[in-house]
């Protein structure tokens, strides 16, 4: 419990990693990280030149800047097809193995009043936030799960996939319709697979037979708000309620959604929040996840029930008595004149 003797249960240093959005934000910030603990980083992005400064970034902070390796990819990952060539092309740069930790990254937010947001606009960010993580995690699991047989099975190390949630998978607010559905939708995946890989991981532990070549554990990490290109270009369509409902998010920089993170990795965290109003979020709606601890997740969920019985009728009373006063928004959320 005091962390005395632990094992670190997410050492990089020489694996192969995969970071999907990793130009930019929290996910260049992830590169960093791991590329000063010794890791071989692969980022993927669209923007070519966006990729080249974070490489360039990545050799600068690395552990062994003779030994360790980078690259880039650019790709377009609402296409699986795009999906299947990026862990294709990792796994040749690789030397013919496949990655060790893929972690999705990628997505943007566009927040906006439900009706007010275009119906395909509700679609692209479905594709962008839900679909590239799937399409990514589709393509990953499918080369880490491939049967191997006990004569060709050489001990690996366990390996990591990693989603990148919201804290709005937990209590959604007001304003982000278009992003906090797609965020959800991650979050149930990632339980969906927490069970589903325990199959897989049974037979790697069996050594009888045909089995995947190593065990695996998935991960989801839950941010608030982040000081970052992606967060300043959400607040350009932000309404002026959803400001004033989410007043109590102090957002963090990516540096320190990535050292959070990565610590929380390090002690075998599951479902990883970043600050405490975040834990405090998590605890309202754990239903039946995985915890990471049974008994300070427990006294979590009882805490944060108790702090949400008042939370939420807040929630709905702002929201209104927000129209009640200011009367249906205009087209960019501030109230109408």
């Amino acid at each position: 419990m005091l962390g005395l003797g632990s094992r670190n249960e997410f050492n990089v240093e020489w694996q192969t990693v995969v970071i999907t959005g990793g130009s930019d934000g929290m996910g260049k910030a992830v590169a960093l990280q791991l590329s000063a603990k010794g890791a071989n980083v692969v980022v993927v992005a669209r923007t070519v030149s966006k990729l080249v400064t974070a490489v360039e970034e990545m050799k600068a902070k690395a552990a062994n800047k003779f030994k360790q390796r980078f690259h880039y990819i650019s790709a377009d990952l609402t296409d699986p097809v795009e999906c299947e060539r990026v862990i294709a092309e990792v796994t040749t740069w690789n030397s013919g193995a496949v990655p060790d930790v893929v972690w999705c990254c990628a997505g943007f937010s566009r927040p906006g009043f439900f009706i007010d947001v275009p119906i395909q606009e509700h679609r692209q960010q479905m594709d962008t936030v839900y679909w590239t993580a799937a399409n990514t995690a589709h393509a990953t699991l499918r080369s880490w799960l491939e049967p191997v047989h006990p004569s060709a099975q050489m001990k690996t190390s366990r390996r990591h996939l990693i989603f990148t949630c919201s804290t709005l998978a937990f209590v959604p607010i007001a304003g982000y319709s278009p992003y906090s559905p797609a965020k959800a939708a991650i979050r149930s995946l990632s339980d969906t697979l927490n069970q589903e890989i325990e199959m897989y991981n049974g037979a790697y532990q069996r050594h009888r037979g045909a089995a995947p070549a190593a065990d695996v554990k998935i991960h989801t990490v839950f941010p608030m708000g982040i000081l970052s290109p992606g967060f300043d270009n959400e607040e350009k369509t932000k309404p002026e309620l959803t400001k004033k409902l989410e007043e109590a998010d102090k957002p963090q920089t990516p540096s320190e959604v990535a050292k959070v993170s990565i610590s929380a990795l390090e002690r075998g965290e599951y479902l990883i929040t970043t600050n405490f109003i975040g834990s405090l979020m998590k605890g309202t709606a754990l239903g039946a996840s995985p915890r990471n601890g049974i008994v300070g997740d427990t006294l979590l969920s009882c805490l944060s029930h108790l702090v949400f019985l008042q939370v939420i009728p807040e929630l709905r009373s702002k929201t209104f008595t927000w129209g009640k006063k200011n009367g249906l928004p205009s087209a960019n959320g501030t109230p109408a004149s």
